[in-house]
């Protein structure tokens, strides 16, 4: 049986002005290639309407540090009213997309801890005893990962804030 805990809660960041869709999926993609992450595909969709596309894309990057625990970290993506523009820069025409952009982080960690027999009540009760008043420093099997699934999530989130500040100066 799998267990779920959800460590970071709704991260999000708007931005409006001047991107490139496909430049935002590379950007994404490398900073998953960089974390040695593995990437799932969970929503891609995409309308078109008369003020523009609009674009949803979900994915789950995640990393195994133990056979037991999953990191994983969930962005949700809704591009709305993407239009593409040409702006003229040095002389040459560029085509670049417009539009508003929301993006949701959420970190998770995922565990199969139904087998070991730390799970036992006695033994939980013990241990929750030995760590209050003998030796405060123990931490669960998921605690102990806890961090860096936040540093994951607070990463992408600077990465993809300097990712739009830099195509928004690009452009001008």
């Amino acid at each position: 049986m799998v267990e779920k805990k959800q460590i970071v809660l709704d991260l999000m960041l708007k931005y409006n002005g001047p991107l490139s869709v496909e430049d935002f999926y590379k950007e994404v993609a490398k900073w998953m290639d960089e974390k040695g992450m593995q990437k799932e595909i969970k929503r891609k969709s995409e309308e078109v309407t008369s003020k523009g596309r609009g674009i949803e894309w979900v994915i789950e990057a995640w990393k195994n540090p133990t056979h037991e625990l999953k990191q994983m970290v969930r962005m949700r993506t809704l591009f709305k009213d993407v239009k593409e523009e040409r702006v003229k820069r040095k002389g040459r025409n560029i085509r670049i997309n417009s539009g508003n952009v929301l993006i949701n982080i959420d970190g998770w960690i995922e565990s199969e801890l139904a087998e070991r027999w730390t799970i036992q009540p006695f033994y939980t009760l013990l241990r929750t005893f030995i760590d209050k008043y003998f030796w405060g420093i123990g931490q669960t099997e998921t605690e102990r990962h806890e961090g860096p699934v936040i540093d994951y999530c607070y990463d992408l989130h600077k990465r993809l804030k300097a990712f739009f500040e830099l195509y928004k100066m690009k452009v001008k």
